[in-house]
């Protein structure tokens, strides 16, 4: 029997990229879902695919994000998993040149906005256990991305472990997804398209594969499920290797000796 069977799990950011498909991939293992986007329609065309439901939600905004807990709660009766995924690329550019207001507009939706779902998700949960999951990045363990986009996932990494520690009592886990290189609507746009950003990902990951949105699923799935029930606290980074290839896999390639 499936024992993810009846279990209700609500994602932000879920119209498109690593939010459809994780959507997707909790659907098939039998999760009941609440979907919220800003950009309500995708999230409302992937609901009708996978009998879900879809709301508007804008995470910079508290009474949006307790108002798409509250529905799994009216809904369903219960709220086992929160995946705090929605996400925006942030402002691009010289720090000197950057705008306080688009600075803190990065930091509304990808700091606060977890820090709101991890609030009302945990509220939710109350003494019943329960798993929330944030998308973190990783330019949230090292400075892979702009200005605004790092810092906030740093602090994205620092919320989900503080919270961790305060709520494993309570037997909910609080972990992070860092993907690196994944290709997606949003990050193509980078790069002068999907197959430009492809190329490019491949080309510097030392693993010669590029990571998916059905990969960085994959592990959603895993973190949520009772094979991951000892965990918490952790930051898993999903990128071929990228993180740790400080030097060129050619490095190695170099004829042996031995340096005194």
């Amino acid at each position: 029997m499936n024992e993810q069977m009846d279990k209700v799990a609500v994602i932000t950011g879920a119209g498109s990229g690593l939010g459809a498909a994780t959507a997707r991939r909790f659907h098939r293992d039998g999760w009941k879902l609440v979907l919220g986007d800003l950009r309500v329609e995708g999230a409302q065309a992937l609901a009708q695919k996978l009998g879900a439901t879809a709301l508007a939600c804008d995470v910079a905004d508290e009474d949006r994000v307790a108002a798409l807990v509250q529905a799994a709660l009216n809904l369903h009766g219960r709220l086992d998993c929160m995946i705090n995924n929605a996400g925006i690329l942030g402002a691009i550019g010289p720090i000197g040149e950057t705008a306080a207001r688009d600075f803190n507009r990065v930091l509304e939706v990808m700091v606060s906005g977890v820090f709101y779902g991890t609030k009302h998700a945990a509220n939710a949960m109350g003494d019943h256990g329960g798993v929330i999951l944030n998308t973190a990045s990783l330019a949230g363990v090292g400075a892979w991305a702009n200005h605004s986009y790092t810092t906030a996932k740093h602090a994205v990494v620092g919320l989900t472990r503080s919270s961790a520690v305060e709520l494993a009592p309570r037997a909910i886990r609080v972990n992070a997804l860092a993907p690196g290189n994944v290709v997606t609507g949003m990050t193509s746009s980078l790069s002068g398209g999907e197959q430009e950003a492809y190329d490019r990902a491949l080309a510097r990951n030392p693993i010669p594969y590029v990571c998916t949105a059905d990969d960085i699923a994959d592990a959603f799935a895993y973190l949520a499920s009772p094979s991951a029930r000892g965990i918490t606290g952790q930051v898993l980074v999903i990128d071929s290797g990228l993180d740790v290839a400080v030097v060129s896999p050619s490095y190695h390639q170099a004829p042996g000796r031995f340096v005194e």
